[in-house]
């Protein structure tokens, strides 16, 4: 990236996405500190992602000496809120299965609930641990202090200077390019590592196209919906496979349990037949889901969808040169230096 000259548009647009981000950020604090509400977890993680995502994008024109470490400090916060969001959803489900099973099953599944109950509690002290980090170290205070003289210039915005869109299509074919490259899998279900890596990197993707969004008008929508869709498939396969890989470790773990308080096995029997038919209905899940995954990426190929974004996001090559144009709207609108 470019250290100079600066082009203030970027900077401007930049500026704005990551404060926003971070706003959202700060704004759940109080809630997932007092966990009452499940979703000021994933609201913040989410805050924390999409921090995360726009730093490299943006960063190097707004803070090139510190963007790297700000992300890399955030990335605690989000590794945090991560695990507690997953046990959050885990238990949320859990809930909701419970009360519909026959007596048979239920015992099982309801131990499977207590333990994550028990989990999530213990992973509240490290999300706790983890925002007191955030708030000793003063990272909000710092991005804030080196970000926020930008707003003084955001109506000066130019949007349609043309660096700005150069930048969207560097970066827009780049996550685009590291999304498909997962495709070879898309017809591969054993492989579990993969379809998960294509999920985040259809993440990555998707909060590119939001970024830049409001210089496409409404003509990324389409792909944005689309890939939504995709990650939400993607990501339920992955909750499918993380159940499955974990349930024969939990039976193992609480028949363990049961002898070392009874000294005998004989009362986990009653537990097995709700652990077994949950580990089934989790298998079943994880097949239909995949096989949803599969027809509408069919569907999704049928449309051109990706080709299309990537023609969409292209810059014309027969446009006026970005960097003359980005620095002419610098220069009109102040010679004020990096802040």
């Amino acid at each position: 990236m470019p250290k100079s000259p600066v082009n203030q548009n970027i900077q401007i647009f930049g500026a704005a996405i990551i404060l926003r981000q971070l706003s959202a950020m700060v704004d759940e604090i109080e809630g997932v500190k007092k966990a009452e509400d499940i979703e000021a977890v994933h609201r913040m993680r989410v805050a924390t992602r999409r921090l995360r995502s726009a730093l490299p994008i943006f960063g190097p024109f707004l803070a090139p000496r510190r963007h790297e470490n700000w992300r890399k400090r955030i990335r605690a916060i989000t590794r945090a809120l991560g695990s507690a969001r997953d046990t959050d959803v885990q238990i949320e489900h859990l809930g909701e299965l419970v009360s519909r099973l026959s007596p048979p099953e239920r015992a099982g599944v309801r131990r499977l609930l207590l333990r994550m109950r028990q989990r999530r509690r213990e992973m509240q002290k490290d999300v706790l641990k983890a925002l007191r980090r955030l708030e000793k170290d003063n990272l909000i205070a710092e991005i804030t202090q080196k970000l926020a003289p930008f707003e003084i210039y955001k109506n000066q915005l130019d949007s349609g200077d043309p660096a700005l869109r150069k930048l969207a299509d560097e970066h827009i074919q780049a996550r685009l390019d590291e999304f498909l490259a997962f495709e070879p899998y898309v017809t591969r279900p054993e492989c579990v590592t993969e379809l998960h890596a294509m999920r985040i990197a259809g993440k990555h993707l998707r909060y590119t196209l939001e970024f830049f969004a409001p210089l496409f008008e409404d003509e990324l929508k389409p792909f944005i919906k689309s890939l939504r869709q995709c990650q939400d498939l993607l990501g339920a396969i992955h909750d499918a496979d993380v159940w499955i890989a974990y349930l024969p470790q939990f039976i193992e773990e609480e028949r363990q349990r049961t002898i070392d308080y009874f000294g005998h096995p004989r009362p986990f029997k009653r537990l097995l037949p709700g652990l077994l038919y949950y580990r089934e209905l989790r298998e079943q899940e994880r097949q239909n889901l995949y096989q949803q995954f599969v027809h509408s990426w069919g569907e999704w190929q049928g449309e051109n969808l990706w080709e299309n974004l990537r023609r969409r996001a292209a810059v014309d090559d027969s446009s006026p040169n970005p960097d003359s144009q980005g620095k002419a709207a610098f220069d009109q609108t102040t010679t004020q230096p990096e802040v």
